[in-house]
């Protein structure tokens, strides 16, 4: 660990007290200029730190997002976390990761992405600063068949931490967007690769985006779409919610990714709703039913017949 990051540490662990510049440096074991060098550092890639009479002081709303503030809040020390200022996309560098043998529970997190991706292939606004961009490698003994329920865990997990740090009440859009009142705060890409001669998943890589803060700006074109859980979303408070739905999701990867499974019904934002069923040339208005026992969202076509959707997407916009 380098002079900026012990410096970094010791700043987190005084919870926003104060620390001359002196005791810092015999902690530390340089001199009083290397400190000043490392806090100098530190405020040039957005640290909130204010230089006092009496020394440096890190304010509780700093803005990055670092693995000390994260630590504060995990309930168990098997994860391992490499965090980067960008990333094209988290899920990319993961797959890289595990297809050369990376150890299950490795973490990556990311202030911003460049090309982030969801479901269907879309972008992800990953703006910096007001988001949670991360990748979790799993190696699960499962068919890939019942790979859908890492992202069904995986949802209730988030929609767990979401009511946990927010207070506020979130709800799971199938499959796998969380949504709280009628925007959306979350969504989860799950990629799994499997082994073709037995069928069963060799690695999957879970990811997860939320939406911590409001961009500045705005979302432009997903407003009136996306929504935010905070107006500003310091560092410490985006290590929580991470955490927080680290702690979740990993009780049900130990009890059983399906163990979540009721609770993933009971959070439906769909069902009963009046919905638009999207395919490759054409959208059909119908109304979600129900999920059933594969995961499949169940709805009653105009005409009155049921389907089960297994892929695919929906919308609640009317035609």
């Amino acid at each position: 660990m380098n002079v900026k990051e012990r410096t970094l540490e010791i700043l987190e662990r005084l919870d926003g007290g104060c620390i001359s510049g002196e005791k810092l440096a015999d902690m530390i074991g340089v001199s009083r200029n290397a400190v000043w060098k490392a806090v100098n550092k530190l405020r040039e890639e957005c640290h909130d730190i204010s230089v006092l009479k009496d020394g440096y002081a890190l304010s509780k709303s700093d803005l990055p997002l670092t693995v000390g503030k994260l630590g504060k809040f995990l309930s168990d020390d098997k994860y391992k976390i490499q965090l980067y200022n960008t990333a094209v996309s988290t899920n990319t560098m993961m797959k890289e990761l595990a297809y050369r043998g990376e150890q299950e529970w490795s973490v990556i997190l990311a202030e911003e992405q460049t090309g982030g991706r969801g479901r269907l292939g879309r972008s992800f606004l990953s703006p910096r600063f007001t988001g949670i961009y991360a990748s979790v490698l799993l190696r699960p003994h499962m068919s890939m068949s019942r790979a859908v329920f890492i992202t069904v865990a995986a949802a209730v997990a988030a929609a767990r931490a979401i009511e946990n740090v927010s207070g506020k009440r979130a709800e799971i859009k199938w499959v796998n967007d969380i949504y709280v009142g009628d925007r959306k705060v979350c969504g989860i890409l799950t990629e799994a690769s499997m082994n073709v001669e037995n069928g069963i998943i060799d690695y999957a890589v879970l990811g997860i985006g939320i939406n911590a803060a409001e961009p500045e700006g705005g979302f432009g074109e997903l407003e009136g779409i996306a929504g935010a859980l905070f107006e500003r979303a310091s560092g410490l408070l985006r290590a929580e919610l991470i955490a927080s739905f680290l702690n979740y999701f990993s009780e049900y990867y130990e009890k059983g990714f399906e163990s979540s499974f009721e609770e993933y019904k009971r959070r439906q934002y769909l069902v009963g709703k009046e919905i638009e069923v999207i395919s490759c040339d054409k959208t059909e208005p119908a109304s979600a039913v129900g999920i059933d026992d594969e995961c499949r969202l169940i709805v009653r076509m105009k005409s009155g017949e049921l389907r089960a959707l297994s892929s695919g997407d929906v919308s609640t916009k009317r035609l």
